[in-house]
């Protein structure tokens, strides 16, 4: 199968552009191979599957590409779709990504995923698209706080405390108890020949002096009154205690990262994230944008690489048919 490949790719050596997107189907025989994160001929298939020149689709196929791909091309997953009992899954990879016995397969879990966000989750937009498919992995939010119950342990962010200052421990490097004066005092206390330490009995507040006397009318010192004590704080409520708001500088990058993710969505199709991508027609037709989006996402997944337009065509054609097999108009 792989010999057909090779003489596939070798009758196309002339044309300027990849191979179109329709290689033999290779999903009798797909494995993954846990080791290496990858599905047998993945390569094979990206020559095809991805916009690639006869040259670059060449070195992919060969192994002779001058960078690694992404790990979501050798998934056949460009969209980097997470596991869900998709048509044409093979198995999972460690952090719950899809593997996919051909790219077709992928870019068609993509296209029913995509179409399952605009149309029942309600995301018409490209950052509301972009904050599920690939959320921020933070969970601070601006100006909220977060009620914990009462008696839960609260793990302290060490990334933030002070760096604490190391006790010299040179001239008593086994502590002061152990030292010669410390060992003598403490055989000491309690007998006969030495007193124990004794605790103050002075009250530690501040005492009232008594006024200065008057030696002539108007030039003695008034006595002063005693402030009276300030009132105690009321406890907060046992059901719960209200952590402050932590900072958002950890979520920063995060939050960066989607918004540049949401305006790479809407590039070429919107002016902004936030306008509706008008994905499908009022009776559920994906539109030319839904192609557009897909290639964009595909796009930011696997950058550099891109995904095959005639990949996304197969996928979005395979979409239309099984919502005309289901009776849909």
């Amino acid at each position: 199968m792989i010999l057909d490949y090779l003489m596939l790719l070798n009758a196309l050596a002339a044309a300027p552009a990849a191979p179109a997107a329709s290689p033999p189907p290779l999903a009798a025989t797909a494995v993954y191979t846990s080791r290496d994160r990858s599905v047998d001929g993945w390569r094979i298939e990206g020559a095809f599957a991805l916009d690639l020149k006869t040259k670059a689709a060449w070195e992919l196929a060969l192994g002779a590409e001058t960078s690694p791909p992404p790990r979501c091309v050798r998934l056949n997953n460009y969209w980097c779709v997470k596991h869900a009992g998709w048509r044409g899954e093979i198995a999972t990879d460690p952090d719950n990504h899809a593997v996919f016995a051909t790219p077709h397969d992928g870019a068609a879990a993509a296209a029913m995923l995509l179409r399952r966000y605009y149309l029942e989750f309600k995301r018409h937009t490209a950052r509301e698209i972009a904050a599920r498919w690939a959320p921020a992995q933070c969970f601070e939010t601006a100006g909220a706080t977060a009620a914990i119950p009462l008696g839960a342990p609260i793990k302290p962010n060490l990334s933030r405390m002070l760096p604490q200052r190391p006790l010299p421990m040179g001239l008593a490097p086994h502590g002061l108890g152990n030292t010669l004066r410390g060992r003598w005092l403490a055989a000491r206390r309690g007998l006969g020949g030495g007193r124990g330490l004794k605790q103050s009995r002075v009250r530690d507040e501040a005492l009232e002096m008594a006024p200065a006397p008057e030696i002539a009318v108007g030039m003695g010192e008034a006595p002063r009154k005693r402030p009276s004590p300030a009132p105690r704080p009321t406890p907060p409520p046992a059901a719960s205690v209200v952590a402050p708001a932590a900072p958002l500088a950890e979520c920063a990058d995060e939050n960066l990262r989607v918004s540049n993710y949401a305006a790479h969505i809407a590039q070429g199709v919107v002016a902004t994230p936030d306008q509706d991508l008008a994905l499908f027609t009022p009776d559920g037709a994906p539109t030319a944008n839904f192609e557009k989006v897909l290639i964009n996402m595909a796009a930011v997944e696997i950058g550099p690489l891109r995904a095959n337009p005639l990949l996304v065509g197969d996928a979005v054609a395979r979409l239309r048919g099984e919502r005309l097999a289901t009776g849909a108009k």
